[in-house]
């Protein structure tokens, strides 16, 4: 037994402090530390609530009229309630705490039914339908016999009645009916132990901490109920973002984690709306049920971007519910090489000697006078068209290509410009063959067809996230080391979540063109829970009006706009910042100092605050001048979820799926973001290229929680004059 005392947080306790206010959220977790550390301070006023008959049910003071309601069992806590001091108060007196080993069911259990003008919980009901089923045997002391129950001081009717509920929720509804608090309280109480226990007392006794942290450890968290934390870990939790402790879907999201699904389902939704926490969950929910099904099959949790997997791992691990060593999170391009590693073919890819053959091949094959010459193509496009579409869609021969319908491309070429490009490539991979090396396209497509040659499935299921930034052959690699040999989707098998609105890199398709059909399995996700109101306007007036790819989207003639499924955030803050420099050098100094006083403040901690550029060369740049100023800085490839003292530095692809309490852009100046058009570069390519920059910048604006804050040192980019009435418009001299 542990010498101290050890908090589990209660889906209830959740559902109210989201309720409360910043300033009350943060008194509530204060008090909440203060009490785990030291239990006898005199202003928590540390007490059993008068008036209920449960001895379990105890009361801490967070302020003035703000209390929080745990259950108590020696020295292991479960916070249940918080809020309004009246109205917790009366949601404890009609609860009760339940701890059924027989049952395996520990919860706050309240009325199902409550008086008009009376608090009503709907999202934790709404939980309760959707997450678990418990109840429905129709006899919660199945356990005892009517002789036995009789011999507890019932009597025959009262027996009887017993025998008829559905539920403990009608078991508390009999004090509506009559009953008295005695008589329900003993059905509590008998609902929690044995005959042979009831009838011997003394072996109960401080066993009853054993049992609830029994409960706890092995079907808490099938009752919503974080594993337990150490006063350590509830300080931690105190002192840090309200990210780091909520383990519990909203409600709302809770359904598309749970439900079953025949075949292939999708998430979608806008940047901040929950779509990876539903996706980490949905694998944690799979994962559970391979297990119970006894399988040896694990989960598969994939993205392109190469550092998010460890990301995505470390908030798996802070899930208290989810099993372990059954999610597997590797990015694509990993995947693809140990498939090709396992069946004894080292794919090396040798990134010089594939720019080498690259540019090789443009020199021969796209010369003076040809298609794609007078067109103004660049290498970097060819390259793109390559890996993206003809190898990225699995194309086998030139007449697939003509055929084929380039989603995602701004450029539109006839056959002659597809003939050549299917040259280029031809040289390209001749080249590469003769410097023996392929390219990360090719080891997909190999991966692909070991994949499909499998006896069998290689995973039970998988969560591909991010997936607008996948190429087709990702996706069919996917499913086929789900599927196996027969190619079938299995149910539950493959949950595809992104959004089209967030695509950074070239090239797109359709779940149509995959041969996916999700229709009817689509959960939309509008809330959005990261931004607040004012930053999420502000993104969207920079780049709302940029055109989306979706993978569900109709016909090419029916595009539509980032705006058009925007989430509504609930939060408010300050207005994004755009702050005048005047030059770079004083940009320098102005990110420097504000950082120092924004920690100085209290407000943030070091690791809370994300610098994201354009591009790579600006990031080592920009760490190095935040270190010359004495800031710990890191870079963005490093960090892989674990919070650690340092700014995290990183260009605007690698701050996807991350999100940070402050977020800065510098540089955000005229002809860097987006970059200009070069004298070569045709207008349909700078038109595809501005677009996929004016995605990043999105990206990167709605990576900011709490705060925005946008700097230039010269002229402003042409993004931010277009919407700076929805900027608060300083110089450093101001702040």
């Amino acid at each position: 037994m542990s010498a101290h005392s050890e908090v589990a947080i209660n889906r209830t306790f959740h559902d109210s402090v989201e309720e409360l206010t910043e300033e009350d959220t943060r008194r509530c977790w204060k008090a909440l530390d203060d009490f785990v550390s030291e239990p006898t301070r005199s202003g928590l006023r540390f007490g059993p609530i008068q008036g209920v008959e449960s001895g379990r049910l105890y009361k801490i003071r967070a302020a003035r009229n703000l209390r929080i309601v745990l259950a108590k069992e020696n020295k292991i806590y479960v916070a249940l309630l918080a809020g309004a001091r009246d109205q917790i108060y009366e949601r404890a007196r009609r609860g009760r705490f339940l701890v059924d080993l027989v049952g395996e069911n520990v919860r706050f259990v309240e009325p199902r039914s409550q008086e008009e003008g009376e608090f009503e919980d709907n999202r934790s009901a709404d939980w309760a339908d959707r997450r678990l089923v418990v109840d429905d045997d129709g006899d919660v002391l199945a356990h005892w016999t009517d002789s036995e129950l009789i011999e507890a001081g019932f009597s025959a009717t009262e027996v009887a009645t017993v025998r008829s509920l559905d539920s403990y929720e009608d078991l508390l509804a009999l004090l509506d009916d009559g009953w008295s608090e005695r008589k329900v309280g003993l059905a509590f109480e008998l609902s929690e132990v044995t005959p042979e226990e009831w009838r011997a007392p003394d072996l109960l006794g401080e066993a009853a901490e054993l049992r609830l942290r029994y409960a706890l450890e092995n079907f808490g968290a099938l009752h919503g109920i974080s594993r337990l934390f150490s006063p350590k870990e509830i300080a931690k939790i105190a002192a840090g973002p309200i990210e780091d402790w909520m383990v519990f879907l909203h409600p709302d999201q809770r359904a598309a984690t749970t439900r079953h699904f025949e075949g292939p389902a999708r998430v979608r939704g806008s940047a901040g709306t929950g779509k990876t926490v539903v996706a980490l969950h949905w694998a944690a929910e799979r994962a559970r049920r391979a297990r119970e099904e006894e399988g040896d099959l694990p989960i598969l949790f994939t993205t392109f971007v190469k550092t998010l997997p460890p990301v995505f791992e470390n908030l798996y691990r802070r899930m208290p519910d989810a099993p372990e060593g059954l999610v597997e999170f590797v990015n694509i391009d990993k995947l693809a090489y140990r498939i090709c590693d396992e069946s004894q073919e080292r794919r090396w890819v040798d990134g010089n000697a594939v720019r080498e053959a690259a540019q090789s091949a443009f020199k021969a094959i796209v010369t003076p006078g040809t298609p794609l010459a007078n067109d103004g193509l660049s290498q970097q496009y060819l390259e793109d068209e390559v890996r993206k579409v003809v190898k990225g869609r699995g194309l086998n021969s030139l007449d697939e290509y003509l055929d084929v319908q380039r989603t995602g491309r701004g450029t539109r070429f006839d056959a002659s410009r597809r003939r050549q490009v299917w040259e280029f490539m031809e040289a390209w991979n001749a080249g590469m063959a003769e410097r023996k090396t392929g390219d990360y396209a090719d080891t997909m497509l190999r991966a692909l067809e070991l994949a499909q040659a499998r006896p069998g499935p290689t995973y039970r299921s998988a969560v591909i996230d991010e997936a607008q930034d996948l190429t087709l052959v990702g996706l069919r690699l996917v499913r086929a080391l789900v599927n196996g040999p027969d190619a079938v989707d299995r149910p539950d098998g493959l949950l595809i979540v992104g959004d089209g609105a967030q695509r950074i890199y070239p090239g797109a398709f359709t779940l149509r063109q995959a041969g996916v059909e999700v229709r009817g399995r689509t959960t939309v996700l509008r809330q959005n829970y990261r931004n607040t109101s004012e930053i999420l306007r502000t993104s969207m007036a920079v780049a709302g009006r940029g055109q989306v790819v979706d993978m569900e989207d109709g016909p090419e003639d029916e595009p539509r706009q980032r705006d058009d499924e925007r989430g509504e955030s609930i939060r408010s803050g300050p207005r994004p910042l755009l702050v005048d420099c005047g030059d770079d050098e004083s940009e320098n100094e102005f990110l420097a100092k504000q950082i120092r006083s924004l920690v100085d403040s209290g407000s943030v901690d070091l690791g809370d605050i994300g610098v994201f550029v354009l591009l790579n060369r600006a990031v080592s740049s920009t760490v190095r001048r935040l270190r010359n100023s004495d800031i710990p800085a890191a870079r963005l490839t490093t960090y892989d979820g674990v919070p650690t003292p340092e700014v995290k530095v990183g260009n605007y692809k690698r701050s996807k799926g991350l999100e940070f309490k402050v977020v800065f852009l510098p540089r955000v100046r005229a002809g860097y973001v987006p970059r200009e058009q070069t004298a070569r570069q045709s207008d349909e390519e700078y038109a595809e290229q501005r677009e996929l920059e004016l995605s990043e910048f999105y990206v990167a604006m709605t990576r900011a929680r709490d705060q925005l804050i946008v700097s230039f040192g010269e002229d402003p980019s042409e993004l931010l004059v277009a919407s700076i009435d929805e900027f608060e418009t300083v110089t450093p001299e101001d702040l």
